[in-house]
């Protein structure tokens, strides 16, 4: 065997072992990305104001699942009570935004692009209102 035909061959193994890297790791990605998209019509986070009157669940995107009056919230006027409502909301759909920005930092890495991004976007997109859960 010639030394050139023996480089060819290390070179074609080293190539089709480096293809199989790509391929593995384009299938770990779809097996993270199916996960991810699954917590997106999954994820549901709630928030309550803090003397109780309101609680909210809201799903990824802003879709909120639940609300709910305790009886604090008879003891605000109604314009007080629409206002904890709106920051309530805020808080929940901030909170769901934030948990799939989390999820995808836990699938793809803290530094990942979609983990970063998903982050941007729940800071810009549903920013937090500053109440406590």
């Amino acid at each position: 065997m010639d030394d050139s035909t023996f480089g060819i061959d290390e070179g074609f193994a080293a190539a089709r072992k480096q293809l199989d890297d790509i391929n593995r790791q384009a299938q770990q990605n779809q097996a993270r990305a199916q996960a991810l998209a699954a917590d997106v019509d999954t994820l549901v986070e709630s928030a309550r104001s803090p003397r109780g009157e309101v609680t909210v669940s809201s799903k990824v995107g802003g879709k909120l699942a639940g609300l709910e009056f305790g009886p604090a919230a008879e003891a605000l006027t109604l314009p007080a009570l629409a206002q904890v409502t709106l920051e309530t909301i805020a808080m929940a759909q901030h909170k769901a935004m934030s948990a799939l920005a989390e999820r995808s930092a836990e699938l793809f890495g803290e530094d990942s692009d979609i983990a970063t991004s998903l982050k941007s976007d729940a800071r810009r997109g549903y920013p937090s209102p500053g109440l406590e859960s």
